[in-house]
């Protein structure tokens, strides 16, 4: 009986220390909740009424949370997003509670001038940093300084026979066996077989086969990048083991090396960097970003330039008729000597850019803009695409409206047209870009007539669109199709 009672009072014991133990537990999960409410509380008062950016205009919810902005990064979205917040709250705005956008251009020039507004660690990879994603000054001088030559007018001038045949003749030739084109495919396997001819000296056959594992590699890259820079602690991620499209990237480029030092030199992107002080690890991520530069940004820009011209029928007629005084083959340079074209092209870039997002930079100390106080650190984001669309920078800025690059203002409107950005980190395939575009619109409109299928509707504007690095259409297989024809004598 002893026994049994000693059970008893240890079992009553052991209620009484479970409950002491339940009661300091309960009351040490109240005492975190506490903290952890007054803690989001002083938060959101000092994100709203204390910090220095609380007097830069925005919504409340941008003000304390970063949120909003990332669900429309990764939705694709974020022009439009930025847009609208700047049609409301005038050049500079609030977007998160350590992030403001600008959307004047002569901010963006200050702020992309020069290094003092330095690269945010959202431009951090896994791999060896590029000329896009180094946050080092005196990385990307040395970058530009050696890989520079290769996208140059003279250079460029003298490849211009092998971009002719890549972007030009070999587009044609698919062209004149077809009735009806989804031409964003087209122009993504041509501008393919373009860089891989003026950048590493090897035909990848992408428009003769009809298809290439290289477009759907360098498009996922593209947005995993993307992803990454909108949730960055996925970079962690890559640290464990590169995702399974990087791993055969970079396959391919270290193939491309392997084979250019066992054949002869070329005069090309990737001879330049073999010939530099640049070491393989080096040149291995280099060589994906102008893979997926020269493919992605040029195939939106001539997808857009032309869903454009087919959407404002009068503007194509016009282009095509001022193309078709010319013989054929049209040179870059007979090109650039029809005003028209080149003004079709500028008023595509500035209208739906094929990069209108936000160039996030650091604010140095001492930072203003636009009245307003940034402390050191601040994200300024430089949003391309709300500058083009500001009616305060562009007359009737959702208009396609080529003429504004030919008449009165030209110049100004051109200077504020900043589809490839501009400073000292300006993109350095431009001119490549230009090349490829005008030769390849001027010559397959100066030979082919382009129409809008039966039944096809609505505007350039209203073609669903996703910016994920690059603005592309949703949906191609529907939006992108054009009966052609060959045009008469």
């Amino acid at each position: 009986m002893n026994g049994a009672g000693g059970n008893s009072t240890r079992l009553m014991f052991d209620d009484d220390d479970n409950e002491s133990n339940g009661t300091l537990v309960s009351s040490i999960m109240c005492s975190l909740a506490a903290l952890a409410l007054i803690l989001a509380v002083f938060k959101v008062i000092y994100e709203r009424w204390i910090t220095p950016l609380s007097k830069v205009p925005g919504r409340f919810l941008h003000s304390v949370s970063s949120i909003p902005m990332r669900y429309h990064m990764l939705n694709g979205t974020l022009p439009e997003f930025l847009h609208s917040l700047h049609a409301r709250y005038g050049a500079v705005v609030r977007i998160s509670p350590q992030r403001v956008s600008v959307a004047d251009p002569q901010m963006v020039r200050h702020v992309l001038g020069s290094h003092t507004f330095g690269k945010t660690p959202s431009y951090d990879n896994p791999l060896e940093p590029t000329t896009f994603s180094t946050r080092s000054p005196e990385l990307s001088t040395l970058r530009r300084r050696q890989l520079g030559t290769g996208f140059g007018h003279r250079h460029l001038l003298e490849m211009e026979a092998k971009i002719f045949e890549c972007a030009v003749t070999n587009v044609m030739g698919r062209l004149d066996g077809l009735d009806t084109v989804q031409y964003h495919r087209l122009f993504s396997l041509a501008t393919l077989d373009t860089i891989g001819a003026v950048g590493f000296g090897q035909s990848f056959g992408a428009l003769s086969r009809g298809d290439h594992e290289l477009v759907q590699l360098l498009n996922r890259i593209r947005v995993f990048n993307y992803i990454t820079m909108a949730l960055p602690w996925l970079k962690k991620l890559t640290l464990l083991g590169s995702p399974r499209t990087l791993t055969r990237l970079i396959g391919y480029a270290e193939r491309a090396m392997a084979a250019r030092r066992q054949g002869k030199p070329q005069p090309d992107l990737l001879q330049l960097m073999l010939d530099s002080t640049m070491r393989d690890q080096e040149i291995v991520p280099e060589t994906i970003l102008h893979l997926i530069a020269g493919v992605d940004t040029t195939t939106a820009g001539l997808t857009w330039t032309l869903t454009l011209l087919l959407r404002h029928p009068e503007i194509h007629r016009q282009l095509c008729a001022e193309l078709r005084k010319w013989p054929e083959p049209l040179s870059f340079d007979v090109c650039r000597r029809i005003p028209l074209l080149g003004a079709v092209i500028a008023e595509s870039l500035r209208l739906l850019s094929p990069a209108p997002g936000m160039l996030p930079r650091l604010a140095p100390e001492g930072t203003r803009l636009g009245g307003y106080y940034l402390p050191q650190g601040t994200w300024v984001c430089c949003s391309l695409g709300a500058v083009h669309w500001s009616p305060a920078v562009f007359h009737d800025p959702l208009r396609f409206d080529p003429q504004r690059f030919m008449g009165e203002g030209a110049e100004l409107n051109r200077q504020n047209m900043l589809a490839f950005s501009t400073g000292v980190r300006a993109c350095l395939g431009r001119n490549l870009a230009v090349v490829e575009m005008h030769l390849v619109l001027g010559n397959i409109l100066r030979r082919f007539d382009f129409a809008l299928p039966q039944g096809a509707k609505g505007g350039a504007l209203d073609v669903p669109r996703a910016t994920r690095m690059t603005m592309n259409p949703t949906r191609p297989d529907r939006d992108c199709v054009a009966v052609v024809s060959r045009a008469k004598a």
